[in-house]
């Protein structure tokens, strides 16, 4: 197996990707990691020590080419002499430098790399300023928050289109996911996936009662939790409309995305309290094919409750127990294939 992950510099994305590593290794599997930049700084060195990850962007776009080359023939040794050991190729398909964007892989490349699918890890604003601020590596860099998110943008735009083209799945994951979500897509692909749907008052109780049931439903399928990403990150830029808006945007385009690439999507309410986030994203799922599922423990409701989902409960455990059925039915499908 091998996934590639991608993510904008400074998203710290390599925590998750070695707690996979540490659970395989639980499970009596062997999984490495190999950062690719690091390998073409390696390549890079042995014809001039200066250069490193940042000044290898300022390189003539064909010699980048070559050291890139000359990197992906060395992964692929590596991949190629050590049978049973399944890969995380960490790297970036493109920057955002000088105030443009610079591809780093093409489709060429892939096909030569072979990828099972992609991931891509999504960290948030205030994240990535945090990041960016503290790097000895990015802080002298001439780059704002805003380009940072575009360059965000840029690798899901960049990542979605290649994969698109292999036919290979690319799954965005928050920086804050539960590591075992990565472990699954690596080692039980053949799991139902499913999309976790929630108010944002649910704040208010420290998501108390939704870790409960997401915790059960991690035990049914692979699980992408919008948790995983602060959903409110963009509020701190109030008084930076630009920022605000385009990160609240790609708020929206990202649960999207996520209930693209999920079999499922589950609604968890628990209070009558109005979201527009939720109705949006019931509408986008019932509308585009998904198993949509609604736990609503309420007598009364409004005709439009139920319109937009498949299945309406007023228990956990009678939910829990619909989406075992249909998550099994996926899997045993899967498996023949």
């Amino acid at each position: 197996m091998i996934l590639f992950s991608t993510s904008v510099a400074g998203s710290n994305r390599m925590a998750i990707e070695s707690e996979a590593v540490k659970i395989a290794k639980r499970n009596g599997k062997n999984l490495k990691i190999i950062n690719l930049v690091d390998k073409m700084v390696s390549v890079a060195t042995e014809l001039n020590k200066d250069l490193t990850p940042l000044t290898l962007l300022n390189l003539d776009k064909k010699v980048l080419d070559v050291l890139k080359a000359n990197a992906l023939h060395r992964i692929n040794m590596e991949i190629k002499s050590t049978p049973g050991t399944d890969y995380i190729i960490d790297g970036h398909t493109a920057f955002w430098w000088k105030n443009g964007p610079i591809s780093l892989l093409d489709i060429n490349d892939f096909k030569e790399l072979k990828p099972d699918a992609f991931i891509t890890v999504i960290p948030t604003a205030n994240e990535l300023e945090r990041s960016f601020k503290s790097s000895k590596e990015w802080k002298e860099v001439d780059i704002d928050l805003y380009e940072i998110l575009v360059w965000s943008e840029l690798e899901i735009y960049t990542t979605d289109l290649i994969s698109k083209t292999l036919g290979k799945s690319n799954y965005l994951i928050g920086i804050s996911e539960n590591p075992i979500t990565l472990f699954n897509l690596i080692y039980k692909p053949y799991m139902a996936k499913a999309y976790l749907s929630f108010a944002m008052s649910y704040a208010d109780q420290n998501y108390s009662a939704l870790s409960r049931f997401a915790k059960k439903l991690r035990n049914i399928a692979i699980v992408f939790d919008p948790r995983a990403i602060d959903l409110s990150a963009y509020k701190k830029y109030k008084n930076d409309p630009r920022i605000t808006s385009i990160a609240a945007n790609q708020t929206v385009r990202r649960d999207y995305h996520l209930i693209d690439q999920s079999d499922i999507v589950v609604i968890h309410l628990s209070s009558l309290v109005y979201s527009s986030g939720v109705d949006s994203e019931r509408m986008h799922a019932h509308s585009t094919g998904k198993k949509t599922f609604l736990y609503f423990p309420f007598k009364n409701y409004s005709p439009f409750t139920p319109y937009f989902v498949d299945n309406m409960y007023r228990s956990e455990s009678e939910l829990l127990k619909e989406v075992k059925k249909f998550a099994q039915k996926i899997e045993k499908n899967r498996k023949k294939l």
